[in-house]
């Protein structure tokens, strides 16, 4: 994946079958995850295991999802709707999480260089995002404007496929160690 964003023009044919592979093997690995989510949940209903009802409120909420999911079909605008409906939610507790840590972050950062040209640029590029993200400068409708906009809205998908590599690769780091057995598989 990380070849195909720098490198789509020079070899398009060959990182097209690679990255069909690689939508491949997530796929089944997606599909192995979640039976290992959905057994090692119905172990913990089984054994009555410490909050075992969350474990239940899972399992019956995957099998209804599935089963709307094989009913309905992927398209359906029900189907749809009730699976927006999980997962905005969830999409945005995310968002404030993120949006906590980096200001904290933010305020380490503060506290301990002080005032320099890397912290003040930080604080303006965050005041930026945060104006551009009301959506006040949109409504102006001054074109010279919404150009230097389009511009700058597109910046946060830099950082977005910057976030994507880093976790590509915390997670190719705690796959090696979980098979060298330097980590627990989560099933003990």
């Amino acid at each position: 994946m990380l070849a195909a964003m720098f490198f789509v023009p020079q070899g398009s044919g060959i990182l097209g079958v690679v990255l069909n592979w690689v939508i491949i093997v997530a796929g089944v690995a997606l599909l192995v995850a979640i039976a290992s989510l959905v057994l090692t949940h119905l172990r913990f209903i089984a054994k009555g295991k410490k909050g075992f009802l969350l474990s239940l409120v899972l399992v019956i909420s995957f099998l209804a999802t599935l089963a709307l999911g094989l009913l309905l079909g992927v398209d359906h605008s029900t189907f749809l709707g009730f699976v927006g409906a999980i997962i905005r939610p969830i999409e945005t507790a995310l968002l404030g999480l993120v949006a906590l840590i980096m200001m904290s972050a933010a305020m380490k950062i503060f506290r301990e260089r002080g005032w320099s040209a890397l912290t003040v640029s930080f604080g303006v590029s965050a005041i930026i995002f945060l104006i551009l993200g009301l959506g006040f400068l949109q409504n102006l409708n001054i074109p010279a404007l919404n150009e230097v906009i389009r511009f700058v809205e597109a910046l946060p998908m830099i950082g977005a496929r910057g976030l994507l590599i880093g976790i590509g690769i915390g997670l190719l780091m705690m796959a090696f160690r979980v098979l060298f057995g330097m980590e627990g598989s989560g099933n003990d």
